[in-house]
């Protein structure tokens, strides 16, 4: 066995720059979700302030049984400068290759329908190549973004070699409703579908009332328990973790790179026109967006038409039927754009008035809350359990469809509410700045490597 690269031998060494850090992800990254989202900003954030960043993440079909560049090539990709030129948008890990620290790629052949999981098994063909990359490129840091075979691996390979791993967790709101007797029986199957991926168990502890919801959570949970020290972008998330049994966990809110973003953004005008307002995310149920539809359309019948203008930016299943029931809204009230390049999302948050949040008890701490802050927009929301940045500039309603019509309304009546949060926005931006990112996580490195050390 090779020996391990140097280990860091005090927390201010993990802390210093032009660190070798390895970002793991078991998504795709040929689209975009949140997780992903917020992985490809690290790597943007990391890379641009001097860090050699190498991504490890699945690729579709055979080509990625050939992997990135070898160790050697891999040490000289490390070496050259510049971020990956991309403003985040998705097009596989190979569109990151190119970047300070490089890519590994691994071949996913399978996808596990419905959720479009690339299927990565922790193998010991894949332990020892991940062993071999780690150690010829000097990685003094493993940080996962996902929980599956591929970070699986990734940890095994580090704890090999004595580096130490972080795990950001993305979401431990796991929510599949179906009937109790069928989710019983899905559940036994993560369990061991998972236990086949990762080559170890997930626990069977109670951390939901829908048996599939806790065994999802488990999953999560056990990788959790695994690593050096946890991330999560929210208080409230942060809670859930340590009431579970996680003790090394830390708070640190996303951040977005800003690179080829617009100059600074500027509060919202006095609204002299139609309150208009952008919702963005997946069309899915746990985004609750015909929840919101049904709200537009009522707020939309008591203001009248020409009072509100409401863009739909993303895609998913819902799409068909949310755009049925906005036929009910007077003309041009809804409109559904369909998916956006970000800076494309962006340019429309500014356009707008207010951007709308409407998952309840979902989500962990939302990437479109800090897109809308850059922009200078607040954010009407419906979930008290999250706060970050919301405490500062949110406007929040209730998460009935008559519940956000009220707020709808009232916002539309009395347009310097708006006006007043969006002020505030433009200063609450500057808490998810990337440099003050940054910072945080690199403190968190230093926590993982003391814990780390013999």
């Amino acid at each position: 066995m090779q020996n391990a690269p140097a280990a860091p031998t005090a927390p201010e060494d993990a802390a210093a720059p032009g660190m070798r850090i390895a970002l793991v992800c078991d998504y795709s990254l040929e689209y975009l979700g949140g997780a992903q989202s917020a992985f490809l900003d690290q790597v943007r954030i990391m890379r641009e302030r001097g860090h050699a960043v190498t991504v490890i993440a699945p690729i579709s079909g055979a080509a990625g049984a050939k992997g990135a560049a070898g160790a050697a090539a891999a040490k000289g990709a490390a070496g050259t400068g510049g971020a990956a030129g991309t403003d985040g948008a998705a097009g596989g890990v190979d569109a990151w290759a190119n970047g300070p620290g490089g890519a590994v790629t691994v071949a996913a052949r399978v996808r596990l329908a419905g959720v479009d999981l690339p299927v990565v098994r922790n193998t010991a063909r894949l332990r020892a190549r991940l062993h071999e990359e780690l150690y010829a490129r000097g990685i003094e840091v493993v940080h996962l973004h996902s929980e599956f075979g591929l970070s699986a691996a990734a940890v095994a390979a580090a704890r090999e070699l004595g580096i130490p791993t972080v795990q950001t967790v993305h979401t431990f709101f796991w929510q599949a409703p179906m009937p109790r007797a069928i989710g019983v029986l899905a559940a036994a199957a993560v369990r061991g579908f998972t236990r086949w991926l990762r080559g170890f168990a997930a626990g069977h502890e109670s951390l939901a009332l829908r048996p599939l919801d806790s065994a999802l959570r488990n999953v999560t949970l056990s990788m959790g328990s695994r690593v050096d020290a946890v991330i999560s972008p929210s208080a409230h998330q942060a809670e859930r973790l340590r009431a579970a049994g996680l003790a090394h966990v830390h708070t640190v809110p996303n951040a977005i790179a800003l690179g080829d973003a617009p100059g600074e953004a500027l509060p919202a005008d006095a609204a002299t026109g139609p309150l208009r307002i952008v919702w963005v995310g997946r069309l899915v149920p746990e985004k609750r967006l015909l929840e919101f539809v049904d709200a537009v359309v009522s707020a939309a019948a008591r203001l009248g038409p020409g009072a509100l203008e409401v863009e739909i930016i993303g895609e998913g299943p819902l799409r068909a039927e949310a755009r049925q029931r906005a036929e009910a809204a007077p003309a041009g009230t809804l409109r559904f754009t369909g998916r956006l390049p970000r800076l494309q999302v962006s340019a429309a948050m500014r356009g707008a008035d207010l951007v709308a949040l409407t998952s309840y008890g979902f989500d962990n701490q939302p990437m479109t809350v800090i897109e809308a802050l850059h922009a200078g927009r607040s954010v009407l929301y419906v979930d008290p359990a999250l706060t970050e940045g919301l405490e500062a500039c949110g406007i929040l309603a209730s998460h009935t469809p008559a519940g956000m019509a009220d707020a709808i309304v009232r916002l539309a009546e009395h347009p310097d509410e708006v006006v007043d949060a969006s002020a505030r926005a433009v200063v609450a931006a500057r808490e998810f700045d990337p440099d003050v990112y940054l910072q945080r996580v690199r403190t968190v490195y230093a926590a993982a490597a003391a814990r780390a050390l013999p």
